[in-house]
């Protein structure tokens, strides 16, 4: 078991600690041993914005925003998120609008620090900066800093221009999906799965049984699509030819001085890079510079000292659920 399910396992147990406190004071309240009803801890903290911002670098001219795309692209703000460091989705679609919207700030750098993620969350990152950035014409600048691959690469293509550091590993353009094969363990145990559907191909990807030739052409036709949406964006944001990133994105990964050479990044730079170019774009020679960060909002020592309340259990049972789910991924491995 990984350290990600562990710590979902040791959520949930908190969770239900909390639960089982909550009866208990629900109990009293209905007896009239409590003189105060409880509220819901998570009302407490909707009125809170779920982002700020700091200062990165002090100056006295225009201001220049980063946005950090930091860990795997994925809509994981639900009932298991924990901690400040993983990437909230959910949030950084809010600080992409946040940016854009904010008259002070004049430019943007996304600092892209990521192995990719999901197909949605990846072209719904790329879909936002692109429709934000026509309406606001602000530039926008990839500062890419260890890994920008597959999706992270896929969301640096609205950009005006590219920056990697030397030893930034990119490009990784393609798409995967992978699932388990347990029938001969089945077998092994003796367990039998039946299933009740109502088409042949219902349960594709079942990994209680072998793949058929006409699932595996289905599923690679999905492949194939969304590879296609990728070379797409890729040959529109780098104006390449499309035959040309075909002949590239065969799903590996590139150092910046090959990704620079292939025509996939403009320069090889780091963070205060980026910061000079962007500057440039606005005719700054001493910006501020402000960087975004998301707000602790819910974590283990605020469920531990907020008041009980129900939670929503069945939303952590289908968040468990759904991270089983074979899922089609811009994503390195």
């Amino acid at each position: 078991m990984n350290k990600k399910r562990w710590v979902s396992i040791a959520v949930i147990i908190v969770l239900l600690v909390v639960y089982i406190r909550t009866d208990v004071v629900s109990t009293r309240a209905k007896t009239g041993t409590t003189t105060e009803k409880l509220g819901d801890p998570l009302s407490l903290l909707s009125s809170k914005s779920p982002f700020s911002t700091e200062t990165y670098q002090e100056g006295l001219g225009q201001t220049i925003a980063i946005l950090n795309v930091d860990g795997t692209i994925e809509d994981s703000g639900n009932a298991l998120s924990t901690g400040t460091n993983n990437f909230d989705h959910q949030v950084f679609l809010q600080e992409v609008e946040n940016a854009f919207e904010n008259s002070e700030i004049k430019a943007i750098i996304l600092a892209v620090d990521s192995p990719g993620g999901g197909v949605y969350e990846s072209d719904q990152i790329y879909q936002k900066l692109k429709s934000l950035k026509d309406i606001y014409q602000k530039p926008l600048v990839v500062s890419m800093g260890s890994m920008a691959a597959s999706g992270g690469y896929y969301i640096s293509m609205p950009a005006d221009k590219i920056l990697a550091n030397r030893f930034t590993m990119t490009g990784s353009i393609g798409v995967i999906m992978s699932t388990y094969n347990y029938s001969q363990l089945a077998d092994k145990w003796g367990i039998e799965e039946l299933v009740f559907k109502s088409g042949k191909n219902k349960d594709i990807l079942n990994p209680m049984r072998d793949t058929t030739q006409e699932e595996m052409q289905i599923m690679q036709g999905i492949i194939d699509e969304y590879y296609g949406y990728f070379v797409d964006v890729v040959a529109k944001g780098r104006k390449m030819d499309r035959q040309a990133v075909i002949s590239i994105a065969d799903g590996r990964v590139y150092t910046a001085s090959q990704a620079k050479s292939l025509g996939l990044i403009d320069q090889i730079g780091d963070l205060d890079g980026a910061i000079t170019e962007a500057a440039k774009m606005i005719n700054e020679t001493n910006p501020k510079v402000i960087k975004y960060k998301k707000e602790d909002l819910f974590n283990l020592n605020t469920l531990l000292s907020l008041p009980s309340s129900r939670l929503d259990f069945s939303r952590i049972k289908e968040d468990l659920q759904n991270s089983a789910v074979p899922t089609a991924m811009y994503l390195y491995r």
